[in-house]
């Protein structure tokens, strides 16, 4: 009778803890776990990063990453680094945290054409 009880248990645990990640998502840390060193961006740099895409504006739903809506708005096809999305979304939307974002509210995410 416990052995039964204790697979009941296992079983209810595994399933909230399953319900929980498919609802919530995992938890994206708050600051970048590698340490980078920022070089000046001189106005070369700038300006083929504001050729390299596009600004789109969207609404995020309830577990929406930078990461995902841009991998969504590029169809699956990144050509760029998460860092590079990083840079260009804070460019887009100053003030904001790409790191948590929230359900319901319009962001401009950038699109790199081909």
């Amino acid at each position: 009778m416990w052995k039964r009880i204790g697979i009941f248990l296992f079983c209810c645990a595994l399933f909230m803890s399953i319900w929980k990640d498919l609802t919530i998502g995992s938890p994206v840390p708050a600051t970048p776990t590698e340490t980078t060193t920022e070089e000046p961006e001189t106005d070369e740099k700038q300006e083929m990063t504001q050729e390299t895409f596009q600004p789109v504006l969207l609404q995020v739903k309830q577990g929406d990453t930078l990461l995902s809506v841009a991998n969504e708005l590029n169809n699956h096809d990144l050509r760029v680094t998460m860092e590079q999305v990083i840079v260009d979304f804070e460019e887009l939307n100053p003030g904001k945290d790409p790191y948590a974002l929230d359900a319901g509210s319009a962001y401009y995410f950038p699109h790199y054409p081909r």
